[in-house]
């Protein structure tokens, strides 16, 4: 009968170097294995955000039934405190009540303006469909003090921000002028008063919200930008006059001239359609369909010194003339409800 001490002397342990031949094995197949995972991640990520835009797209449906027009952009309530009117809430607010947000839209008081202090709480209160989940910073809340001026009336500001934006065409016009309003060409915009009738172009092929990379911002902008209750440019709604994911274009468009191009304190990353998701953003079309557009798709040809599109300027009624002969990309294609403009499903 074999011994205890013999059977104990017949077991093998590992050496070292055979233990750290596993463990280097090991790293390789987490290493070979963590891209995967992050891939997959990313992949529901967007997947998430995807469908917090069809939702918008589908309460904006919703609430085109009820009303017959999409809600404005940018409208004016008056303020007591000045006697002035001042921008007011965003045309997210409204639609919150098709967003499975009742308890929201029945907490404004839509007689007043935004930024009175009896409708401040609720800039307040995050939505999280309008969050992008690739967003890291997105799900943050600011409170602005009193001292700060940013409501109306001397109380806090608290706000939380939002990932999306609604189509106000190639470009911001910030004006009551007739002629200035009549080149809006987007859906939501100053004013604006847009329904399926208006959608020339298409329902299809004619953009209604976009993503906006709240986190890309520098630290400034990301608590001066993309109010979730504010109707303003830059806020609540996006162009097309930059390219998408301008912050990975490598071109100058923080320069002097940006400005000429673009009203209501807007830079072209304010602006701007862009994502945490590689190689391009998420797009909510008029049919309610929801696209991925990626960085190269077509688009105007941007002045390599300046970042500005070739052949576009303002003339000093500040309304856009395109010189003639000057390239439109299919991506500005898309984001006009009239321009009258074929675009094949395969362009895009």
């Amino acid at each position: 009968m074999t011994s205890l001490s013999c059977r104990r002397a017949n077991r093998r342990g590992f050496t070292l170097i055979e233990l750290l031949v596993v463990i280097a094995i090991i790293a390789v197949l987490i290493a070979l294995l963590l891209p995967a995972v992050q891939s997959a991640r990313e992949a529901a990520r967007r997947a998430q955000c995807s469908n917090n835009l069809k939702q918008l797209a589908l309460a904006a449906h919703n609430y085109i039934s009820a009303v017959g027009v999409l809600p404005q952009g940018i409208q004016f309530q008056y303020d007591p405190n000045s006697g002035d009117f001042w921008s007011s809430g965003s045309c997210l607010v409204p639609l919150m009540q098709y967003a499975e947000q009742q308890q929201i839209f029945n907490a404004v008081n839509f007689d007043i303006n935004m930024y009175n202090a009896a409708n401040t709480t609720v800039s307040g209160i995050g939505v999280s469909t309008l969050w992008c989940p690739s967003d890291g910073t997105i799900q943050k809340k600011y409170v602005y003090p009193a001292s700060s001026g940013a409501a109306l009336d001397t109380v806090d500001l608290p706000m939380y921000y939002n990932s999306y934006g609604a189509n106000a065409g190639e470009w911001f016009q910030f004006t009551t002028n007739k002629a200035r309003m009549d080149q809006m060409n987007g859906l939501v915009y100053i004013l604006s008063s847009n329904g399926p009738r208006d959608i020339i172009d298409g329902m299809s092929s004619t953009m209604m919200f976009a993503e906006r990379a709240h986190g890309l911002l520098n630290a400034d902008d990301q608590i001066s930008w993309n109010w979730w209750t504010s109707g303003n440019y830059g806020d609540s709604m996006f162009s097309t006059f930059f390219p998408i994911n301008p912050f990975r274009k490598g071109q100058n468009l923080y320069n002097d001239g940006w400005h000429t191009y673009l009203d209501g304190s807007c830079d072209p990353f304010v602006s701007a359609a862009s994502s945490f998701h590689p190689g391009g953003a998420n797009f909510a079309f008029a049919d309610g369909s929801v696209k991925f557009l990626k960085d190269s798709i077509d688009t105007w040809k941007n002045d390599q010194t300046t970042g500005m599109p070739q052949g576009i300027t303002r003339n000093g009624s500040r309304l856009y003339v395109l010189a003639p002969g000057t390239y439109v990309g299919v991506y500005q294609r898309l984001s006009t409800r009239n321009g009258g403009e074929i675009v094949s499903a395969d362009a895009f």
